[in-house]
């Protein structure tokens, strides 16, 4: 039996570090300790306990039955003292040298980092922001134990948790300038028929951390006649992959608009799609700290700003073909 009268209370911290992300170097990195010191604390927290705790396996760092029985008490023990000192506490960011850690897709890096950290660099140099990816199965928990302070994205969780609507984007569909798939209207807009939608071959974006498949709900029967050429977590790697091929992916436009070159273009999809509602959630009980209050202003800001930028509102009727990709593609059709 522990003694707590003897037990350091901040290796529960390092406890609580390795048992989230299942690695001493990765545990090291978010307490802002070195490797060595996380490991020596690991070799107490083995004998105080009398139990290895965790074991290294190829899947890194997993815990003993022992950990998992103790897990819960020391997150919620942690979690209520964080939540005790933050309570009524004053914010500052000017000068706060607080660590935030988000939940995010790379959509979500995407839309919202690049106006969130050019924010922080002016109004709150000294606070750092971490950002994860998880499965959404481990959203709940990881909110709940207070090792992420924000998950960002199109997610439903439980009652637990306090929710704020940040913004929507419709569906466009992103493909090459080159693909023969495409036709034009009278005015040269390209657009994209749903025949050749549901032949062409199609990129699956299934991100981790997302709730539900709205494009193949809406698709509905119809989804069993699109071909999956290829399924990946990340929408960033499209250019790559798509770029003087035939294939097409059905994403965010607001994601695409950062995505487009000088060879693809992103046309409205031929189907009706329910837009991408985005939220930024968390635990109830960091609703009144002030550091947290202000970190969800600032992402809010981010998704509106976001989606009210012209840019991204026209990203479908940007960088259209050229009239020599036209008639190349016509050519090919009447062939």
């Amino acid at each position: 039996m522990v003694n707590l009268r003897t037990f350091d209370l901040n290796l529960l911290r390092v406890f609580e570090a390795i048992f989230h992300s299942r690695s001493v170097s990765a545990a090291a990195e978010k307490l802002n300790m070195s490797q060595p010191a996380v490991s020596n604390a690991l070799n107490r927290l083995r004998r105080d306990f009398d139990d290895p705790l965790f074991v290294r396996t190829n899947r890194g760092m997993e815990p003993t039955p022992r950990a998992e029985q103790i897990a819960s008490y020391v997150n919620n023990g942690l979690t209520s003292i964080r939540s005790g000192l933050a309570s009524g506490a004053t914010f500052d960011p000017a000068v706060s040298e607080r660590r935030f850690t988000l939940l995010m897709t790379d959509v979500g890096e995407l839309t919202h980092l690049p106006l969130t950290l050019a924010t922080l660099s002016k109004a709150a140099p000294n606070i750092d922001i971490s950002v994860m990816e998880y499965g959404l199965q481990s959203y709940a928990d990881l909110l709940e134990s207070g090792a992420v302070d924000l998950a960002v994205g199109r997610i439903q969780l439980g009652d637990n948790f306090s929710r704020e609507f940040i913004h929507t984007s419709p569906f466009v569909v992103l493909l090459s300038k080159q693909n023969d798939l495409l036709s034009f209207d009278k005015h040269g807009a390209p657009f994209i028929t749903m025949k050749d939608y549901l032949r062409a071959p199609h990129i699956l974006v299934e991100p981790r951390g997302a709730s539900g498949d709205p494009i193949r709900k809406a698709l509905g029967a119809n989804a069993a006649r699109r071909r999956c050429a290829l399924s990946i977590p990340h929408a960033t790697v499209l250019p790559n992959l798509i770029g003087g091929t035939q294939l097409i992916a059905t994403i965010p436009k607001v994601c695409a608009s950062n995505l487009l070159t000088a060879d693809l273009c992103a046309v409205d999809p031929p189907f009706s799609i329910e837009p991408n509602l985005v939220y930024q959630w968390w635990h109830k009980r960091n609703t009144e700290d002030q550091g947290h209050r202000w970190l969800r202003s600032l992402i809010a800001a981010a998704g509106s700003q976001a989606q009210s930028d012209p840019k991204r509102r026209n990203a479908a009727h940007i960088d259209q073909p050229t009239k020599k990709t036209r008639k190349r593609q016509k050519a090919a059709a009447a062939h």
